[in-house]
């Protein structure tokens, strides 16, 4: 038997064998294993297998008993649980779920929520830092090993029997694969890059994945000294650095701007006109004010001039601003359509779904909250999808000029006009539903 196997510490359920005549054999196993599906003492497990042509060999007889070793005395959400060994078999709890390598293969949607994948890339960082903290190193992250449970979504890393150990050199993975050299192959940061390597796979895999938000994440994954700390932060920073730095320099510009403005306001006093004098330095102004350029909301408005009789002197140069705006607005708004029709098309044909399940009388309250759930989801990113597409269409554009546009864009307004009344008689259609329950 195995040199890592305490069989005082860990229980040897040889009693209650698996009988593989009755297992299921699934299409996902490795070079030197198959996977089944089986009952076992009440409840439907895997079953990990050395292949015919290795169950004799003491190589690979070893690997199997270092995996549940290993997996028997780690602990953690996104780890399986290992409930049995056999002589070249591992039991396991049942995964009922879908490999990471599968869902991109599909192009599944679940993966073009970019909170779905932030969500994934930090169950999968942690778990490998546990990992770490426990002197293993999986030595194989790759799609093929991760699973997204059905029930949640949540991440569970497989495949233990590839982590470093030094007296199994055969079986301690591929570190060629990762870059690294031969001779230290259970260096962590093996893992990292890994995960770099997942990341990179979805920009070329997921359509509308957006890589530029992880670039300097993927870069720090293939640093040496990198940890899992430290990435886990980085990715909650991949986001709000650049709204912060874009945020100060806004500020930065206004405060600038109303220095300028103020020196001049205070250095050249408004003087008394006439009538027509006024109107010639109006449509000066309005000239200088608003140019053929992109016109942005990021300049500050200039102070408004109180005449003696308490009419303001620039109004005429504000109505024909924020006319000139609005036009704009309305031309920026027309770009925009042509951009975002096919995502509203494809949630109108959502809330169409939405409404035909209404009409079942055979949904039940909790499912038509589900879908109204998945539902915001996909709004929610959309939503976002849209003041994105905005911000690369009109680089430099303020919050205030993105509703603007949004408030003349036809695709945008005619879907809330539409959507909104229909969300709220299926929020009561769920009311009505619960109370007859």
């Amino acid at each position: 038997m195995s040199q890592f196997i305490n069989h005082k510490d860990i229980d040897m359920e040889y009693s209650s064998e698996i009988d593989f005549d009755d297992a299921i054999k699934l299409p996902s196993g490795g070079s030197t294993c198959d996977i089944y599906k089986t009952r076992w003492q009440r409840r439907t497990v895997f079953v990990k297998r050395l292949k015919e042509e290795f169950r004799d060999k003491p190589i690979y007889l070893d690997a199997i008993d270092k995996e549940f070793e290993i997996g028997a005395n780690l602990k953690h959400p996104s780890l399986p649980d290992y409930l049995c060994f056999g002589r070249d078999y591992i039991v396991m709890d049942f995964i009922d779920g879908l490999t990471l390598d599968e869902m991109i293969k599909n192009h599944d949607p679940w993966l073009a929520n970019e909170r779905n994948v932030v969500k994934m890339l930090r169950e999968l960082i942690d778990v490998v830092g546990y990992l770490h903290r426990h002197n293993v190193v999986h030595c194989d992250i790759k799609p093929d090993n991760i699973m997204i449970t059905s029930n949640g979504h949540n991440l569970l890393l497989i495949d233990l029997d590839k982590c470093y150990t030094d007296s199994l050199d055969d079986t301690s993975g591929h570190p060629g694969k990762y870059g690294l050299p031969q001779d230290e192959p259970g260096r962590m940061t093996m893992d990292f890059r890994g995960i770099a390597q997942i990341v990179e796979r979805m920009r070329g895999e997921i359509p509308g994945f957006k890589f530029g938000r992880y670039k300097k994440f993927v870069g720090e994954c293939y640093k040496s000294d990198v940890s899992a700390s430290e990435l886990l932060e980085l990715l909650d920073k991949r986001k709000t650095g650049s709204s912060l730095i874009a945020y100060a320099i806004f500020a930065s510009f206004i405060l600038i701007a109303g220095i300028i403005i103020s020196f001049f306001y205070f250095s050249n006093p408004p003087k008394e006109t006439t009538k027509e004098n006024n109107d010639v330095e109006v449509e000066k102004d309005s000239a200088a004010y608003v140019s053929d350029k992109v016109v942005t909301e990021t300049s500050v408005d200039k102070p408004e001039i109180i005449q003696q009789d308490g009419h303001s002197a620039d109004s005429g140069i504000e109505a024909v601003a924020t006319a000139e705006l609005h036009e704009i607005a309305q031309k920026k708004a027309a770009i925009l359509d042509d951009k975002i029709k096919p995502y509203y098309d494809k949630l109108n044909g959502r809330l169409d779904f939405l409404i035909e399940l209404k009409k079942d009388s055979t949904v039940t309250s909790k499912q038509l909250l589900e879908e109204i759930s998945k539902f915001d989801d996909i709004e929610n990113e959309l939503m976002a999808e849209t003041w994105e597409i905005i911000n690369e269409t009109f680089p430099g554009i303020s919050e205030r000029e993105i509703w603007r546009i949004l408030a003349y864009s036809k695709v945008y307004t005619s879907y809330k006009r539409r959507s909104a009344p229909e969300i709220r008689e299926i929020g009561r259609e769920i009311d009505r539903r619960r109370s007859a329950n």
